[in-house]
């Protein structure tokens, strides 16, 4: 039972003399992304995880293997996954509260996609149970792709009419893309957004910072063609963004942009961005630094 119940969030109690554990889902998802992710949608609920994961059954990610580990370990599903980072980070702040009544060691946040980004601006707030981020395919320096999605937006404002009264998961999955594409929050991942020009953190004394990028664009296939990476055999030669090349990017950002500019430790690996959540060695890299911080 939830006894927070303004706050759609999923706990596990572990021991209290170990770190509890913050997950922070990125744009557009939701606590099942952790908890359940056969059962979340990606791309602001456009397409459900398993047409990138394929027919595995087990997935497994740092939450199971937290809780197995004895950790308390919190996920929550952000009330306007869209809204701005601000409007997150004031949540975060909620969910932290929670943490600290779990823990006699600290909090640990760990961020996927524009998570990591969450994380950031909270730690500005200068909570002091802070003992370590790790950001997981976190666009650090934005994303160029934001700015694709942005040519598309007029095109959402003329065929969300069409969707606003019909009714269905199709129609239903349709509406999320839109409004994905036209909220505030994908235009302040852009590289030169306010959001970046004013976030003005630094590396803090005794938090340890980690982050992890991949360099695999694709996220799936239809009928042999790769999708998004193969955009870069009709884009003109020069203008394919890194996101979506081979060895530099996991098909939504790249792995220069993956990289906290102050990390204690940074890896990238031959995944997408999201199957990089649910990888082994991954899922293992963090467990180990978390280990280690005790």
């Amino acid at each position: 039972m939830n006894p927070h119940k303004d706050i759609d969030i999923s706990y596990h109690k572990g021991n209290i003399n170990k770190p509890a554990v913050v997950l922070i889902h990125g744009l557009g998802m939701d606590k099942n992304i952790w908890i359940n992710p056969l059962k979340s949608r990606i791309l602001g609920g456009l397409l459900p995880l398993h047409v990138i994961l394929g027919k595995s059954k087990d997935v497994k990610t740092v939450y199971e293997d937290l809780m197995h580990e004895g950790y308390s370990v919190i996920a929550w599903s952000q009330r306007r996954p869209m809204a701005a980072i601000d409007a997150v980070v004031e949540e975060l702040k909620e969910v932290t509260k929670i943490a600290k009544g779990l823990t006699k060691d600290g909090i640990i946040l760990i961020g996927h996609s524009r998570g990591g980004l969450v994380a950031r601006r909270y730690l500005l707030e200068g909570n002091s149970s802070i003992r370590a981020l790790i950001t997981i395919s976190t666009p650090h320096k934005g994303t160029s792709l934001s700015k694709y999605a942005m040519y598309l937006s007029p095109f959402a404002d003329r065929i969300e009419p069409l969707f606003s009264k019909t009714k269905g998961q199709f129609s239903s999955a349709v509406r999320r893309s839109l409004n994905f594409l036209k909220s505030e929050a994908l235009k302040e991942l852009l590289p030169d957004s306010p959001f970046f020009k004013i976030l003005k953190d630094k590396p803090r004394k005794g938090v340890y910072y980690l982050s992890i990028g991949g360099t695999y664009p694709t996220l799936f296939k239809i009928s042999g063609i790769r999708i998004p990476d193969t955009l870069c055999k009709v884009i003109p030669k020069g203008f394919c963004p890194p996101e979506l090349k081979m060895g530099e990017g996991d098909g939504l950002v790249s792995a220069e942009s993956s990289i906290l500019p102050w990390s204690d430790e940074h890896y990238n690996y031959e995944l997408n961005h999201a199957s990089i959540l649910f990888d082994k060695r991954v899922r293992e890299k963090i467990l180990h630094a978390i280990e280690a911080l005790r």
